[in-house]
Order: C-alpha cells, then structure tokens, then sequence
C-alpha cells in the first residue's frame, strides 16, 4: 500500500490527461486497504466514495502546478501522494455532506451516496477514516525534508478543520438567509469549497519551495478558483436533473446562494470574472506550464459554454 507512486510525465496534453489521471487513480486505489481487509464493509465504503467516477480536478491542480513549478521529479512524485491526500478529504466531505442530516442526498456521481449503499454508522466511519487517512499520507511523503511534511499536515489541519471547511460546512447547515449580501455568501464558499483548492494549491507551491510573491499569486488563484467553482455547481443544482449533474439536485433551494441573488445571467457573468481573475493570478505566478493549467480549468468549466 505504501509503494512509491510512478514517474509523473513530462508532458502533458490537455486534451488528453488521462495518462496522469490513471496515475492518480491507481495511487488512490493503493493508498486505501483493499475491500477485502477486515473490517471488510468500511473498507467496501471507503474504496465505493473514493474510487467512484471523478474528474479528479483537484489532485490534477496539486500534480500539474508541481509540474510547473519544478524539475525535481521526487517532488512531481509527491504531488501525487498530495493531491491523493486533498482527494480523500474531499471524499469524505461528500460523504458527510450527503449525509441525512445534511443535504440527505441519494446519488453522488451516479452512484447511490455511502450511506444509501451502506448505511449510516458505516458513512460516517467510513469519512472519518479517509480524513486520518489523508494526514497520514502526507506525514509518510517519500524524500520529502520533514519541515516539509509537517508543513503540509499543518495546513491541512487548518484547511480542514473548525477555521476552514468544517467552519464552511457548520455555517451552510445555518444558511436560510436569503437576505444576505454578496460578500457574506463569498466568505461562506470559501471555507465550504475554497478551503481544499487552497491546500490543494498552496501545499504544491510548499511542496516545490515557490517563492513568497509565487505563493503570494497561487492563493489568489485557488480564492477565485474556488468561488468560482462554487457558484458552477449552484449553477448545477439550479439548471441539471440528477442524470446530467450525476448527483442529487435542488439541495439549495431557500440558500443564500450567488446564484439566488444575482439571478442566473448575473451569476454567469460573475462567474466569468471569478475564472478571468484566476487565471490572472496563474499567470503572474510565472509557472512554466500555465497555459496547460489555463486548458484545464477551462475543461472544467466547460458548462459554461452550453448554458
């Protein structure tokens, strides 16, 4: 399980990433006991909300600013174990998320969500454990300086924790408030969505020894990334059926959402300026390869383009 992952490629197309994808889907898959390992069934529930279909856009960003940023290939090789780190969070965060007693949704990338394939008790075990996972990946970096390491499981205990994503999440269950103003639903998607781009980001620059004013630019790239790809996905939720969104819908009907106060044309415009400001911030931080990250994000938000 603990096995060093392969060399992550030179280059990268980006119309076609899948050779770096199924590096990072096979070092998920080996990061994780098998379903096969006692305790069987959360180890079943862990591999069902980790390994279902994913674009994988977050651990894509860790491996490929790495890419950008150095020629070290211990480093581009940690960026996968990062970037699986920052995936196994954010499994988790579906899990909890989709939960009952928070957006009590059934489908979760086309595939019934852990607690409806399992049940309750084993959904919440089953995130618990991918979250302590996620810390210990990063504490088991292979040639990576322990200052380092430590760095990185300090930020993801921020990025994660009562101050980051939790914080994010706590404040969403609360989120009835349809008059609130533009920049009170701003500070929440960046705790509930903004937290994790900013570890995914800010721990490649760590991990590769940016600069100040690099790191400096990278974090205002993951804070527009993620608002950014917050409101696509209320976007989403207001415009897909559960088939096309691949998950439950119109769970934020009656929320202070961008979405509800601008109005869908208003959103999409703000949504153009959040990704105009990104990549921005990408530019000016000088990475070798920011027209293949540019490539991508668009991908990502190709949605746009047919609505």
């Amino acid at each position: 399980m603990n096995k060093p992952s392969t060399n992550v490629l030179e280059i990268a197309d980006p119309q076609d990433l899948s050779p770096i994808q199924a590096q990072i889907e096979n070092r998920l898959s080996d990061l994780i006991p098998s379903d096969q390992t006692w305790p069987v069934k959360l180890h079943a529930a862990q591999r069902h909300a980790l390994l279902s279909p994913g674009k994988r856009f977050r651990p894509l960003l860790c491996v490929l600013i790495a890419q950008g940023a150095t020629k070290d290939i211990t480093k581009r090789q940690a960026a996968i174990d990062v970037g699986c780190a920052a995936e196994m969070v954010h499994a988790a965060s579906l899990i909890l998320d989709d939960l009952p007693c928070m957006d009590n949704a059934a489908l979760r990338r086309n595939n019934p969500t852990t607690h409806i394939a399992f049940d309750e008790s084993t959904a919440i075990l089953s995130a618990t454990s991918l979250l302590n996972r996620a810390f210990g990946v990063l504490a088991r970096l292979r040639d990576i300086d322990p200052a380092i390491r430590i760095a990185l499981v300090d930020l993801l205990s921020y990025s994660v924790g009562s101050t980051g994503l939790i914080a994010g999440q706590m404040a969403d269950l609360a989120n009835d408030d349809t008059q609130t103003n533009l920049q009170d639903v701003e500070r929440l998607n960046r705790l509930k969505t903004g937290a994790l781009f900013e570890f995914t980001i800010y721990s490649a620059a760590i991990l590769t020894e940016l600069t100040v004013g690099q790191k400096e630019e990278l974090k205002d790239f993951s804070y527009h990334l993620g608002q950014g790809f917050q409101l696509l996905d209320d976007l989403k939720d207001s415009l897909m059926d559960d088939t096309q969104a691949q998950k439950s819908v119109g769970k934020d009907a009656g929320k202070a959402t961008i979405l509800a106060l601008l109005g869908s044309e208003k959103s999409k415009q703000t949504l153009k300026t959040y990704l105009s400001s990104a990549k921005g911030a990408l530019h000016r931080a000088g990475l070798q390869n920011s027209a293949l990250l540019e490539a991508v994000i668009d991908r990502q938000f190709a949605f746009l383009n047919d609505v």
